[in-house]
């Protein structure tokens, strides 16, 4: 397993990923048709103004180290949703299935905490769809504590989506980066 900085071309990676991503995890949450709609060259499109950097984000990719190349990836920066007292915020977290169960996205959860925290983008948050319950129970072993619930509209159907705060991200960063 191996969790690096995304660098300028890593975009189709990170589009393949985050397309398979959301068509494995969000049948029967959200409408098919939002899901046949997504592009990996749209979502290319997307990431590669992403990664240049002009919004404060960091984007971290999981390669799983048995040669199937990238199978997860993060993204962290400034908090976006205007929670009061929170600074940052992991705003993405994907990881195929091929890839779970082998420690790669509490690897990516270390990195952007850790990121974070350098940053002083503290306390940090992260959204995620109330019938993700896989994300929400992974949220939650990490240390989430879940603080505020907002509808979503995903093509005239209502879904709420929940975050989680962590108030010390020193635990989830791990002790090379504790103050």
């Amino acid at each position: 397993m191996r969790v690096r900085r995304a660098l300028n071309g890593d975009e189709s990676a990170i589009a393949a990923v985050h397309v398979a991503g959301w068509r494995e995890t969000y049948p029967g949450i959200i409408p098919a048709s939002v899901l046949d709609r997504m592009e990996i060259a749209a979502m290319a499109r997307y990431w590669r103004g992403a990664l240049a950097g002009a919004t404060g984000s960091e984007a971290w990719l999981a390669e799983a180290g048995d040669g199937s190349g990238i199978v997860g990836f993060g993204v962290c920066g400034p908090e976006t949703a205007g929670i009061p007292g929170c600074r940052g915020e992991f705003q993405a977290l994907y990881v195929l299935r091929r890839g779970q169960g082998r420690g790669l996205g509490r690897g990516l959860m270390a990195a952007m905490g850790a990121s974070l925290l350098a940053r002083g983008l503290v306390p940090a948050t992260v959204w995620t769809l109330r019938e993700n319950w896989r994300a929400r129970a992974f949220y939650e072993k990490l240390g989430g504590r879940r603080i505020s619930e907002r509808p979503l509209d995903f093509d005239g159907t209502m879904v709420m989506e929940v975050a989680y705060v962590w108030d010390d991200l020193s635990p989830l960063a791990g002790p090379e980066v504790a103050p």
